[in-house]
C-alpha cells in the first residue's frame, strides 16, 4: 500500500505490473481481488480519451447556412 504497509487479504488475482503485454514471472505478481480492480479501474480511466475527442466534430447548428 502507498503507506508501505501490507494488505492483509488473501491474494487472489495476478497483477501485470508494468502492464499487459509484459508477461514474464518477474512481472507477474499476486494481489487481492478489492486492489486490482482498483487498480485496473484506475488504469482504464487514464487510457480514456477525453470526452471532447470522443465525439464527432459537428457544425454548431446556428453555423450552418
Amino acid at each position: 500500500m502507498r503507506d508501505g504497509s501490507r494488505c492483509r487479504d488473501r491474494a487472489t488475482d495476478v497483477d501485470h505490473h508494468r502492464g499487459r503485454d509484459h508477461h514474464e514471472l518477474d512481472d507477474l505478481r499476486s494481489i487481492c481481488s478489492w486492489h486490482h480492480n482498483r487498480k485496473s479501474s484506475r488504469e482504464g480511466a487514464a487510457a480514456r480519451k477525453p470526452l471532447s475527442e470522443r465525439r464527432r466534430r459537428e457544425p454548431h447548428p446556428g453555423l450552418i447556412g
